[in-house]
């Protein structure tokens, strides 16, 4: 491991001076991306070691061979495979033995299948998977060079194709399900037909379409009636210019050598264009870099299962797993001996942080021994791109070996299922437990709690210590920031440590304006605030039963996007004195999953608009505006009775509306 001392830092918690040695891995410069790589799609590691940049395409490369590993399965076995690896396959999810479809991709005309004996009834098409969508525009194949062994005759021209089509999809899901039958099924074209010619002499067929982004190809060969018996094919090649819209890489498993607290990302990026004279800087492209990273407690995020005699799941070992047997027809036996499905470990491993693109901020992941990173390059054009020279990413001691958080509604600490329940919209009051564990007095513990709320909340009490019992905290305060959830800080009086109280409780109040919302939380030494320790979902008490920071909203507000529409006051006098001046309109968000866009309008009562705004960036909760009583020119509207119009746009439509007030002088 590469590993760096950046700084040491002098924590003060409660009373104690603690040496806190902040560590760094690093990735890029010295260290080459290339020696972290796990998987690669649509990345170049190699031409620049020290920085990840998207793969270019250029109309006189051919794309297929620089990718890989290639697999030849629509669902392959292989338990290396992840989604977004490429692949090739023969007809609906099944290979027949004599061709091996890896052979047509791999850059080596040498290799290839030919036979003499194809029925006219063969469904021979190839699907290929390039793992993302690329800007494509060209596609070559033809038959191996030299003469068939058995009938003297020369591939080309002899067996060439006569007549085909190609199509493309980016439609992933709709492949999948396409191609859900392992028996086999007439074949169907993607939904773009490129190319489609009933009449061909050519052996090397070029086939061009308009440059586009494209994920899927399949190239049908039809009989050449009344008889299908000479087919060989050599070759495939793929051809295109420019970068993908998204190339995404992902790290090996990083052992950082103990369990520790992640700190923040600094990573360095830039952006680039392609032009006549090369690669130019270009700071104002519209690309972007965003980083994710997880943790884990073991050293594999994945779970591999078989089966029990009774065919229940149960977990075996990599190394087991490989000697297995494959199911492929829905007649296999979910038995012993017999491979079952390849899952997340979600007892040992996070999930993968919400995306940084900012140097300096802090992913809010568990403590773990293990990490993975994963990168994610865009663009919006075909010849920008964003280039990343370096990440270093902090890693710091625990400040308690862990800490256990529970929620629960105040009136219902064991709810059913053990999951609290809320109605949407409604103010509810929750008890929030914690608990700390200590390997040693050497944590430092902690004496500050930030909670990050669904919507906007109140601080109604604190208990500390195994009693529980009433305490005052140093100070409350709350935060509101724009892309962040509302939250609040609570400072204590006495820290939480190995030496004193280790649990605590919140009692706050908020609204729950999604189906459901997570109780995030992070603890630090106010010394310190920007080296928190995250809050683990678990058993923090047993008077509560939850054991997880997540609830559920119920309710026919659920229903609403848009509710709870008011103007307060109903008249409002903008005189300048101080009192009524201008109107305040708030509403309700329901269901908003990313910030969205909500236009606010003031219209007289025969119809005519005067005033509006569009607020972007608004989330589920509660929301607010306010009018002035001017037009759109700064000019005073005249007294009177008005329509105040609230409309938001969602990807299920526009959902408005309308309420009354009077502005009178």
């Amino acid at each position: 491991m590469q590993y760096a001392i950046a700084l040491a830092l002098l924590l003060l918690s409660g009373g104690m001076q603690r040496a806190t040695a902040v560590e760094e891995f690093r990735l890029g410069g010295t260290v080459p991306w290339s020696d972290w790589t796990g998987q690669n799609i649509m990345v170049d590691d190699f031409s620049n070691p020290s920085a990840l940049q998207p793969r270019e395409l250029k109309p006189d490369e051919n794309l297929l061979p620089q990718l890989g590993p290639w697999y030849r399965w629509k669902f392959p076995p292989a338990t290396q495979f992840r989604s977004g690896n490429p692949r090739i396959w023969r007809g609906i999810n099944y290979l027949r033995p004599r061709a091996e479809p890896r052979e047509f991709i791999d850059g080596d005309v040498n290799t290839f299948t030919a036979t003499r004996d194809l029925s006219p009834a063969s469904q021979e098409f190839y699907t290929i998977d390039v793992g993302t969508q690329v800007p494509l525009e060209r596609f070559v194949f033809y038959p191996p060079e030299g003469n068939d062994p058995y009938l003297q005759e020369p591939y080309r021209p002899n067996f060439a194709f006569a007549r085909f089509e190609l199509s493309a999809s980016n439609d992933v899901q709709g492949v999948a399900e396409e191609e859900g039958n392992p028996s086999g099924a007439p074949y169907q074209p993607l939904d773009r037909l490129l190319v489609s010619r009933k009449l061909n002499i050519d052996a090397i067929v070029e086939l061009t379409f308009p440059l586009q982004y494209l994920r899927f190809l399949r190239i049908r060969f039809f009989p050449d009636a009344p008889r299908f018996e000479k087919f060989a094919l050599a070759e495939m090649e793929v051809y295109g210019r420019g970068f993908p819209p998204q190339a995404t890489w992902e790290s090996k498993v990083v052992d950082l050598g103990r369990v520790v607290n992640i700190g923040r990302l600094h990573l360095a990026a830039s952006q680039w264009r392609r032009g006549d004279a090369g690669l130019t800087p270009a700071p104002a492209a519209p690309v972007g870099t965003a980083i994710q990273i997880r943790t884990g407690l073991d050293d594999t995020p994945i779970r591999y299962h078989s089966y029990n005699d009774i065919g229940q799941l149960v977990e075996v070992e990599e190394s087991r797993y490989d000697r297995l047997k494959q199911r492929v027809w829905p007649w296999d036996p979910p038995a012993v001996g017999w491979r079952g499905p390849i899952a997340d470990d979600a007892d040992h491993w996070s999930f993968w942080s919400s995306p940084i693109r900012t140097s300096g901020q802090r992913p809010r992941v568990p403590r773990g021994q293990y990490l993975q990173v994963r990168v994610n390059l865009q663009t919006e054009t075909l010849w920008d791109f964003a280039r990343l020279d370096s990440l270093a990413i902090e890693s710091l001691p625990l400040l308690a070996e862990r800490v256990l958080g529970e929620i629960a509604v105040a009136d219902d600490l064991h709810p059913p299922g053990n999951v609290a329940q809320v109605a949407a919209g409604v103010r509810s009051e929750w008890v929030y437990a914690l608990r700390a564990e200590f390997a040693d007095d050497a944590q430092a513990g902690f004496d500050a709690i930030r909670v990050f709320l669904p919507a906007e909340g109140e601080f109604l009490g604190l208990k500390i210590g195994e009693s529980l019992a009433p305490a005052a905290p140093d100070s409350v305060v709350f935060e509101s920031q724009r892309a962040q959830p509302e939250g609040l800080v609570v400072y204590l009086a006495e820290p939480i440590s190995a030496a004193g109280a280790q649990q605590l409780r919140l009692n706050l109040a908020t609204t729950i304006y999604g189906a459901s919302g997570h109780f995030q939380a992070e603890v630090f030494n106010r010394a310190a605030s920007d080296l928190p320790q995250t809050v683990e979902g678990g058993d923090a008490s047993a008077e509560l039963g939850t054991d997880q920071l997540r609830v559920v909203a119920t309710g026919a507000s659920l229903g609403e996007i848009l509710a709870d529409v008011q103007v307060q006051p109903a008249a409002f006098t903008p005189q300048g004195d101080g009192i009524n001046d201008r109107a305040e309109i708030s509403y309700s968000l329901f269901r908003i999953l990313a910030g969205t866009a909500v236009s606010v309008e003031i219209y007289t009562l025969s119809g005519r608009r005067i005033w509006g705004q569009i607020r972007t960036g608004q989330r589920a909760g509660r929301n607010r505006t306010f009018w002035d009583g001017r037009d759109d020119r700064g000019l005073m509207a005249p007294p009177g009775v008005y329509l105040a119009r609230i409309a938001v746009q969602t990807d299920q439509g526009t959902f408005a509306q309308v309420r009354n007030l009077a502005l009178v002088y």
